[in-house]
């Protein structure tokens, strides 16, 4: 016997036109990654029909000059007094190295945008696939050999839209979605439901949807769709992070830190900092080396950042590292009024100041690819593709543990060294580190970055490429462009007297 649940209630056959899926009828296949190796889609490990196009990417750094400014003039009023002296070598009294901001590259923006928003609608099918699972396995039985994992991976299926067609947020559709499951998990034979007649059938569709319904995580702000990350708005909500400023600490210390900490407070207080949220990344403390305590890494306690996160109305939030990068990552809205007045194009943008040590600044950059390559989910540059085929060929089930370890080892090792005290720009090696017997000399981080130095170069040539094509070059009205960031920025200095 097989009961069609689209019979029960034909309510449940359509999804709202507005979320761009005018029937039921979905192709069903099971899960596969799709990766774009095309030169022209400048993307590899996604699915490139997920990704905004180049030309909103550059519209949208461009647009982003103004909060970049605005940005960069808090920061230099409110902390650019405690910025290192090039006299005094007191770093009590000048604890910060320097102070930079930057706009993400158009490249950047993308590979962003699209590992973002794969990663939200992934994690969220994934847990409702599994939640259906639960709920099922408490009404029916399930068919003999058949474990969780296939049942998921058959969910997905029903889940994952075709090529195309817009991603839309399952728990939210889940009266759509729930009866296309029990359908064809029935219809296969998945679950046993030769006993249950269809106003049995009814009920326990409609006790499940109720639960999946009480579990939706709000991942998505258009109603029944996700934000589309194709558009303007849609980059900027997905790529929060377009704009950021780093403090560059000389020691780091929660003592020097307090001057930073105690800047930013008046910077909230006279309302031209908005914080949404404060996130401090510590090390575990079963990864240190013996004698050693947090207190020894910390840039700030958690005394000084409650205070912050106090007075900004923020939210707090402590990590434990799984890398071994410390920095502490402070999110700002940068939305306003006052830039919107210049262009509307100029508001809606988010930022991220991070305060970190200048040794750490430095590893940061190459180890954060490795972090990108380890999950597949993360999209890439191609211009990045001779790092990903040396770090993967290398990084495998054999050295995953040890070469993890070596990266939080020398996270460490470039948090302790003292200020002025490197004199060279090499890292501690494999053999300094004791990981030359337990890894391959390919992933000491001196060769990685030598890779990715080469890579960046090549990144770099493909932008100015791009930037120079005449489409790309004639999407934006420049001279007008150019006048509005003029006024802005006037608007900006005026406003931070």
């Amino acid at each position: 016997m097989f009961i069609s649940l689209l019979n029960f209630n034909n309510n449940f056959k359509v999804v709202n036109n507005n979320s761009g899926v005018s029937s039921y009828h979905y192709r069903y296949n099971l899960p596969c990654d799709t990766v774009s190796f095309s030169g022209r889609a400048k993307l590899i490990g996604a699915n490139m029909s997920d990704a905004p196009s180049e030309i909103n990417c550059r519209k949208a750094r461009e647009y982003s000059e103004p909060a970049r400014i605005y940005l960069e003039s808090v920061l230099n009023k409110y902390v650019g007094p405690y910025v290192a002296d090039p006299v005094s070598k007191k770093s009590s009294d000048y604890p910060v190295e320097v102070i930079t901001s930057r706009k993400k590259k158009s490249g950047s923006i993308r590979e962003k945008v699209v590992s973002k928003y794969s990663k939200i609608y992934q994690e969220e099918s994934d847990q409702f696939a599994s939640q259906v699972f639960d709920e099922m396995i408490q009404y029916f039985k399930l068919k003999k050999g058949v474990d969780k994992e296939t049942v998921v991976k058959t969910i997905n299926s029903v889940i994952d839209p075709v090529v195309g067609q817009k991603k839309l947020p399952p728990y939210k559709n889940c009266p759509f979605y729930l009866s296309e499951i029990m359908d064809l998990l029935f219809e296969y034979n998945i679950f046993d439901v030769e006993s249950v007649n269809q106003d049995e059938l009814g009920k326990i569709y409609l006790e499940i949807l109720e639960s999946l319904e009480d579990s939706d995580p709000d991942n998505s702000l258009d109603d029944l769709s996700y934000v589309d990350p194709t558009n303007i708005n849609g980059i900027k909500h997905y790529s929060r992070d377009i704009v950021g400023a780093r403090i560059i600490m000389r020691d780091g210390s929660p003592n020097d830190t307090s001057k930073v900490i105690d800047a930013l407070k008046d910077a909230v207080k006279d309302g031209v900092l908005k914080i949404t949220s404060i996130e401090n990344n510590v090390p575990d403390s079963e990864r240190l080396p013996e004698n050693a305590q947090i207190s020894d890494y910390i840039y700030a306690t958690d005394a000084q950042l409650r205070s912050l996160a106090k007075d900004a109305g923020a939210k707090l939030i402590k990590n434990k590292s799984k890398t071994g990068y410390l920095a502490i990552h402070i999110n700002v809205d940068l939305s306003s009024d006052l830039l919107r007045g210049a262009n509307p194009n100029f508001d809606g943008y988010s930022g991220e100041i991070q305060i970190i040590g200048a040794d750490v600044e430095r590893l940061k950059d190459i180890e954060d690819l490795c972090y990108k390559l380890k999950d597949n989910k993360n999209a890439i540059h191609v211009a990045y593709k001779p790092f990903k085929d040396h770090f993967l060929k290398y990084y495998n089930e054999s050295t995953k543990d040890a070469f993890d370890d070596y990266t939080y080892a020398l996270y460490l090792s470039q948090r302790s060294i003292p200020p002025g005290h490197r004199k060279t720009a090499a890292f501690l090696s494999l053999k300094d580190l004791g990981f030359d017997k337990k890894l391959p000399p390919e992933l000491d981080f001196n060769l990685l970055r030598k890779i990715k130095t080469e890579c960046d170069n090549t990144f770099n040539e493909m932008e100015e490429q791009s930037a120079s094509l005449k489409s790309v070059k004639s999407s934006i009205n420049t001279e007008k462009l150019n006048s509005d960031i003029k006024t802005a920025k006037y608007l900006i200095s005026a406003s931070l007297k």
